[in-house]
């Protein structure tokens, strides 16, 4: 059984058949190893699983306060993201420095 799982705000797929538990009465213990029950209550768990839709930059950075490294890197990948579509846009356009032909190539 394939699982995503939220570490740290980050999605990951693991096979969460083969996953140690690090916290609670099984610790240490293989997940497939600890008795159904549990492991039907651990995946019923919100906190345990992942959202199943990831939402857009900008609606996980409502609330920001400044402050925070997780706000901080969403408010830098929402920057990233902008500045590789503005360069699509200036390739579309003609005006780009990576474009043979273009009005600025090799600049």
């Amino acid at each position: 059984m394939k699982a995503v799982i939220l570490s740290l705000g980050i999605l990951k797929p693991i096979n969460i058949t083969t996953m140690t538990l690090r916290f609670g009465k099984y610790k240490g213990q293989q997940f497939e190893n600890t008795p159904k029950s549990y492991q039907n209550w651990l995946l019923a768990q919100d906190w345990f699983k992942a959202p199943t839709t990831k939402k857009p930059l900008h609606q996980q950075l409502s609330g920001w306060d400044g402050h925070s490294k997780r706000g901080e890197a969403i408010y830098d990948a929402i920057f990233e993201q902008e500045k590789a579509e503005a360069l699509k846009q200036d390739c579309i356009s003609g005006i780009c420095s990576c474009c043979p032909g273009s009005m600025y190539y090799g600049i």
